[in-house]
């Protein structure tokens, strides 16, 4: 029996998976992993505990501390421990940090651009703000 052709949901969730191989090829190529950009982009809005960085990225507490602590070593975050409660910790890009995010969001920018040029731009944003609006429901 021959393989059917993918379904058109099927192509999408392909197609997020490669989109993200893509972004993570294009960091890897300065030295650093999609999910460090999207932290260094998190604190660049401002800045953040690890709370709250873990559900904006989507991943597990323990992960976040880890890569922010090899982040750290790397000057492109600080820990700065609340005043008034010291197990509080606020996390905070660094100017080595604003440097790689912009650096690798050029790159992003680039290679995403280049693929909307040959695609509607129009209905993949369109697509998006749907399934913005469904997880706002």
């Amino acid at each position: 029996m021959e393989l059917e052709a993918l379904e058109k949901w099927e192509e999408i969730l392909k197609g997020f998976r490669n989109l993200r191989r893509l972004l993570q090829r294009e960091a890897e190529k300065y030295g650093y992993s999609s999910t460090e950009i999207q932290i260094l982009y998190q604190l660049h809005i401002k800045p953040r505990n690890i709370t709250e960085l873990s559900e904006l990225i989507g991943i597990g507490k323990s992960s976040v501390t880890e890569i922010i602590e090899k982040m750290e070593k790397r000057n492109l975050v600080k820990k700065i421990k609340n005043e008034n409660d010291k197990r509080y910790t606020i996390i905070k890009i660094t100017e080595e940090g604003e440097k790689a995010l912009e650096q690798t969001r050029e790159e992003y920018k680039k290679i995403l651009s280049s693929i909307l040029e040959r695609v509607n731009a129009e209905e993949v944003i369109k697509f998006f703000e749907e399934i913005e609006k469904e997880l706002n429901r």
